[in-house]
């Protein structure tokens, strides 16, 4: 059985813009269709924000006639006497590819001189399939730019196989098979280059087994055993090349306890125990080193809890707060060094909200809201700097949309709909600058 894959790609619209610096303004939407010098007037109405995109965006919903990311949107601004009127025009005629979206500017410049702007579309293309249709499966980008596909069910079948992914041909082939048959479990690429794949379910047991793919042999080894057996647990590569695991659940328990991977000795070590027991967490590497861990559900709560580790004295510290509890949420460090917090379950309601944590301030602050409520989705940091949010269930169903966060405005936007509604997926940004949905 086959299942699809998808890109993500970023289309660039170019305009004009003619543009003036305002000191303040109350901006209103103008709605056309069509393209070129002559649109058609569909209607016009106050604007809350002098984002053009915000323009388009309501254009879109207002309008049949104005497709987003189409000619609909023109954005007037009625600013205090002292400055000149400001006036901004997107026209689609001219469209390229592009996998780096540019951000909007509006230059201080003359009224008579013209000023390109651009401004964001999105494809989601089909790719080659897969070999095998897989849920709760790994994938790891290898450092000679190929994506290992790991694990995974197949119609209630938990598989072994592995396949790789060809960027360059848009095919898939299958790699060497796994000694264990997993899934729920953890794969992290070491600094050699070597995969490390650990614990998961095996359909009679939670295993605590871990081996090793390598690229240049296609061959899995097996590695020392971690101390205990986890499915749904949480895992980071370290600076100094060691792989930390922690939480997760077994047969009988909700774990607190961590262990650490060190490459040189293949072997797994106890380190000190989390403040909370944990499953369905995130635990992601902070640019000082540290890993930070966010929330799931520990006996019988939902947790808003937060924890980082230390490892150079291997230890845990706790960190603020969250504003809200949850679990099988996502986490996405920023290029500022900021974690961004999306989404998840609690209490059995979907969440669509969203935070940032700052780990100079070790303060939480609220992200605005997502489009869309949603758990079991996923999430990738884009070259741009923007986060994008993917799939996953509201609660009742599956979801095929997308969404992105700018951390510059702190606003999202839709990123389309994928072809195929997704969640337990997984997903790779690739060397490119594309983004694969598997």
């Amino acid at each position: 059985m086959n299942q699809t894959i998808v890109f993500f790609l970023l289309l660039v619209v170019n305009g004009i813009c003619l543009a003036k610096a305002i000191d303040t303004s109350t901006c209103s939407c103008t709605c056309c269709s069509g393209s070129g010098c002559k649109p058609a007037f569909q209607g016009a109405f106050p604007l809350d924000s002098c984002f053009i995109m915000r323009c388009m965006e309501l254009c879109s919903a207002k309008y049949a006639a104005c497709p987003l990311f189409g000619s609909g949107g023109h954005l007037g601004a009625h600013p205090k006497k002292s400055s000149p009127e400001i006036t901004t025009i997107i026209s689609s005629t001219s469209t390229s590819e592009s996998t780096l979206p540019s951000t909007t500017t509006s230059a201080s410049t003359p009224t008579s001189a013209p000023t390109t702007i651009t401004t964001q579309k999105f494809a989601w293309l089909n790719t080659g399939d897969m070999n095998f249709a897989r849920h709760e499966h790994t994938a790891s980008l290898l450092p000679d730019g190929k994506v290992l596909v790991t694990g995974g069910t197949e119609n209630m079948s938990i598989q072994n196989a592995a396949e790789l992914y060809d960027p360059s041909t848009g095919l898939w082939t299958t790699t060497g098979v796994m000694n264990d048959i997993r899934k729920g479990h953890i794969a992290v690429v070491l600094k050699s280059g070597k995969v490390l794949v650990a614990g998961g379910y095996n359909e009679n047991a939670y295993l605590n087994t871990a081996e090793l793919y390598d690229p240049l042999t296609g061959m899995w080894t097996m590695t020392g055993s971690m101390n205990d057996a986890r499915n749904f647990a949480a895992a980071s590569i370290l600076e100094n090349g060691k792989v930390l695991i922690c939480g997760g659940n077994n047969a009988n328990n909700i774990l607190n306890t961590a262990e650490l991977y060190d490459p040189s000795g293949d072997l797994w070590t106890a380190t000190r125990n989390m403040h909370y027991a944990r499953n369905g967490h995130t635990a992601s590497l902070l640019l000082d080193g540290h890993v930070l861990v966010t929330g799931g559900f520990s006996d019988h709560t939902y947790l808003d809890s937060t924890e980082f580790f230390d490892s150079s004295t291997e230890s845990w510290i706790i960190a603020y707060t969250m504003h809200f509890k949850r679990q099988y949420h996502i986490a996405i460090v920023l290029s500022n060094g900021k974690v961004l917090v999306t989404g998840g379950s609690f209490g059995g309601t979907t969440q669509d909200t969203a935070e940032l944590y700052d780990p100079v301030k070790d303060l939480w602050d609220k992200a605005g809201t997502m489009i869309h409520k949603r758990h079991n989705h996923v999430g990738i940091l884009l070259k741009n700097g923007e986060a994008l949010v993917s799939g996953g269930s509201d609660g009742i169903h599956a979801l095929k949309s997308a969404e992105l966060y700018n951390p510059s405005t702190r606003m999202w936007k839709s990123a389309g709909d994928m072809n195929y509604k997704r969640e337990f997926h997984a997903v790779s940004r690739l060397t490119d600058g594309r983004v694969l949905m598997i």
